[in-house]
């Protein structure tokens, strides 16, 4: 199992959520990939809002008791029963035998911050005996607890930027992003992309000096609207252009591109995907 971490220093404008919730879609359909998508934050939050869950019919105002996400793993955790055997009983199939979605807390996140970062570590050696891989949204901004763990347990690190050169020379001059990533792989992808701005992936490459991973996936309106619908799903399978791809979508071949070079990096299987021709 290998763990593939989305975090962004920019606190909006990177894209980095929407690309989260789209790169496991990819992976896990190309490559046959067995994936677990999940997230530091609350139920409700983040990547979650991508998808149409059973979940969010709901009112939980006057449930208390959850079957399902965090809520669910925190019980199993206290008690000792969470294992790689029974975690997927406790996520939502995105695709099914390919992509879970393990939902955030539903309840008050009143634990201390070593007892949600515990929760967090306990979740993903879990998920490391049932999964091929796992894609985490780590937020923007200073991680939090449940992010930090994940920043500490993955593989490789995606870093959300934009196009904003000022931006970008906040990032690459601050401390924070090298505090994030020590020690770490890592690189970055730019949410949002516009091939036809003078701040292109390789003037930002000769600018600041960028080594290793960093890709452009453009703007898209109709994910912008899948978003809104969540039908993120269904937008992406869309975009890939059938079988022999003839329709595909440039957000689908930057976001392929992007799945592949992970996994190469990360030395996940790709013979799925290669024995297709692509």
């Amino acid at each position: 199992m290998k763990t593939i971490a989305l975090w962004s220093p920019l606190l909006s404008g990177s894209g980095a959520t929407a690309i989260a919730a789209s790169l496991p879609i990819v992976l896990a359909s190309e490559f046959k990939l067995k994936t677990l998508l999940l997230h530091g934050g609350a139920g409700g939050e983040r990547v979650e809002q991508a998808f149409t869950l059973r979940s969010l019919s709901l009112d939980y105002s006057l449930v208390t008791f959850q079957d399902r996400g965090m809520s669910a793993v925190k019980r199993l955790a206290a008690s000792g029963r969470l294992m790689p055997e029974n975690l997927r009983d406790y996520t939502a199939s995105i695709l099914p035998e390919r992509l879970d979605l393990l939902e955030g807390m539903r309840e008050d996140a009143s634990d201390s911050y070593n007892r949600q970062k515990g929760l967090m570590t306990h979740v993903i050696e879990a998920a490391a005996r049932s999964y091929d891989v796992i894609v985490a949204d780590a937020g923007n901004g200073n991680p939090k607890a449940a992010d930090q763990e994940i920043l500490n347990a993955a593989d490789v690190i995606l870093i959300g930027l934009n196009q904003n050169i000022r931006s970008m020379e906040r990032v690459f001059e601050e401390e924070q992003l090298l505090h994030v990533v020590k020690g770490k792989t890592f690189g970055f992808v730019l949410g949002r992309y516009d091939g036809s701005s003078h701040c292109t992936v390789q003037n930002i490459k000769r600018r600041f000096g960028v080594k290793g991973i960093i890709e452009g996936v453009p703007y898209c309106s109709q994910l912008t609207d899948a978003w809104n619908m969540r039908t993120i799903q269904t937008c992406i399978q869309r975009g890939r252009g059938g079988l022999e791809r003839k329709r595909e979508s440039p957000l689908y071949h930057a976001l392929r591109n992007t799945a592949l070079t992970l996994a190469e990096q990360l030395g996940l299987p790709t013979a799925a995907y290669t024995e297709r021709g692509a």
